[in-house]
């Protein structure tokens, strides 16, 4: 990953100090010229190699063909005259007239023209001078196609531009399908200009041990990427499509849906998910949260916020998109990030990341702190780590990996406190202290306060995501009822002491909410959740009036019941 060695960047951005979203693209940038840029080079010596030897017996190869088989060494002439020298036409009996009328050369001509190809390739694999200032490289290895939103204002704002490969942008909508057809159109090149012309010299080379017929002539003129090696789809530049969530989940959803199915082998695509519309102020998308807090979230004595569940862009492709590559990883821990990109890279299909980035004015962290949030929204289970490789077979057990969670077993992590090491578990609202975009769910109070009132921990066994749903979390005679601000844990501070907040409805719905998704993930994967199993046994005790909500939360051993 030396900068000396290639650009995977040209200059620098206009993002906010600390933004998660450039991290994230320069790690895609990076690892996609790391990946791409030696076997471009390792191409173009291949084909450098087989222009030389088709030089040294190349012709006579082709001329001793006329004397073994005139049939295939017209056939064969006639393929590298359409494909190559340009005198095909829209059929077979077109194509024999127009080159019976129009070719006045040579078996020479028709060998030097292969030749020719193989070396422009070549010295394009290597040698092109794409950008000005920039020592030679090759051509671009990949190609970016953004929706509009903050990657697109920061990453190229007139006169600036930082990505050294064909970018665009297209409105909110747009980016994933236009991705897609930039991508078709590498397929296309690839095809004429490399993966073809090689093959044809492979032919030669080999002295035709392998028999040429008119499937294979036919084959050739309709070729598509269904008929390249695994190799020859490796070498293809890829296309990175790139938005935020409101772009690529929620406006552009049917766009990236659409792309997704395709399975296009050179499409990669990377929603940086800051859980607002973060461009154009903050407004809710169908990525926000429960919890809300965002400037056109409403949240007062009428209404504490959303109901609305997060939409999973990610694990909606798990399911009913084909066979696509799926990850969702972060900063919080960069070697998965890492090896999920350059796995999506190497699969066969489409690769499609949501990418935990933190926004630092809409989320309310400093500029120092994405790395530390990615971290504590993952541990939190507030965005869950998993990939979700296809390769891997044909059930979500052997496809689908969340190893990469803490306690990937069991509902929550129990972190150890700073200092003191005091075991305690982690849920959603603990990472939420963490960010001002929930400072209207918690409030922070002295222990004195949350006397008689109810531990997060032990209300969260009496909830179900169905109690939401149907929303007896309102009934005060219900054993999942929420009493607003009355409900407590403790968050532990840098020095080791722990403080109390007291947490709005809306806090605790947030927490179920995130729980549930995390059990629906977990059960994909084949984990078997003991503490979700603890909890139904719990549930139908009380359902059936062996314990009251009161006996179960007056207990006075908290250790009793699992959480």
């Amino acid at each position: 990953m030396l900068q000396s060695k290639y650009n995977a960047l040209v200059s620098g951005d206009g993002a906010c100090a600390g933004c998660g979203e450039k991290s994230i693209l320069r790690s895609v940038a990076t690892l996609t010229e790391t990946l791409m840029r030696p076997v471009f080079h390792r191409k173009a010596n291949r084909l450098n190699a087989k222009a030389v030897q088709l030089e040294k017996e190349g012709l006579k190869i082709f001329q001793e063909l006329r004397l073994k088989d005139e049939k295939v060494y017209q056939l064969f002439r006639k393929s590298i005259l359409h494909l190559i020298m340009g005198f095909g036409t829209e059929d077979s009996k077109e194509t024999d007239k127009n080159i019976s009328e129009k070719f006045k050369g040579s078996d020479a001509d028709i060998i030097q023209a292969l030749i020719l190809v193989l070396k422009t390739e070549a010295a394009n694999h290597i040698s092109l001078r794409a950008i000005e200032g920039i020592a030679p490289n090759g051509m671009a290895a990949m190609a970016m196609a953004a929706h509009t939103g903050c990657n697109t204002v920061f990453g190229s704002t007139p006169p600036n531009n930082p990505h050294p490969y064909p970018w665009m942008n297209s409105l909110f909508q747009d980016g994933a399908t236009i991705g897609w057809l930039i991508g078709e159109s590498f397929i296309r090149d690839h095809a004429a200009r490399s993966v073809i012309p090689e093959r044809l010299a492979d032919l030669i080379l080999g002295k035709f041990e392998n028999s040429f017929a008119e499937n294979d002539y036919f084959r050739f003129t309709h070729f598509t990427d269904t008929y390249m090696t695994d190799d020859e789809v490796m070498e293809l530049p890829k296309v990175w499509v790139v938005g935020g969530d409101g772009g690529m989940g929620d406006i552009g959803f049917q766009n990236v849906s659409k792309a997704v199915l395709q399975n296009r082998p050179n499409v990669k695509m990377l929603m940086l998910d800051t859980q607002v519309y973060s461009n154009t102020g903050g407004q809710n998308s169908d990525s926000s949260v429960m919890a809300g807090g965002f400037d056109m979230n409403q949240s007062g004595a009428a209404t504490a916020g959303k109901l609305t569940e997060k939409k999973w862009v990610a694990e909606a492709f798990l399911g009913g998109h084909g066979s696509p590559f799926v990850a969702q990883v972060s900063l919080a821990n960069s070697g998965s990030l890492y090896k999920a990109i350059l796995d999506g890279l190497c699969y066969r299909g489409t690769a499609f990341y949501q990418v935990f980035t933190t926004c630092q004015p809409e989320h309310g962290v400093p500029d120092h702190a994405s790395p530390e949030q990615a971290l504590y929204v993952r541990d939190s289970r507030g965005v869950p780590e998993f990939v979700f490789n296809p390769q891997l077979g044909e059930s979500f057990m052997e496809a689908l990996n969340i190893k990469g969670n803490p306690n990937y077993m069991g509902d929550w992590y129990t972190r150890p406190a700073p200092i003191t090491k005091v075991p305690y578990v982690y849920t959603t609202a603990h990472w939420a202290f963490t960010e001002a975009r929930f400072r209207m769910h918690h409030k922070s109070v002295d222990e004195a306060e949350v006397n008689g009132k109810i531990q997060l921990e032990d209300l969260l066994q009496l909830i179900t995501q169905d109690d939401v749903v149907h929303r007896r979390f309102l009934n005060p005679n219900h054993r999942s009822y929420i009493p607003d601000f009355e409900v407590y844990t403790y968050e532990y501070k840098d020095d080791g002491k722990k403080r109390a907040h007291l947490l709005s409805r809306q806090m605790v719905l947030f927490c179920v909410e995130r729980r549930k998704s995390w059990r629906m993930m977990q059960s994909r994967a084949g984990v078997v959740n003991a503490d979700y199993k603890a909890q139904k046994d719990l549930l139908a005790k009380i359902d059936k009036g062996e314990m009251t909500r009161e006996e179960f939360l007056n207990r006075t051993l908290n250790a009793e019941v699992t959480v």
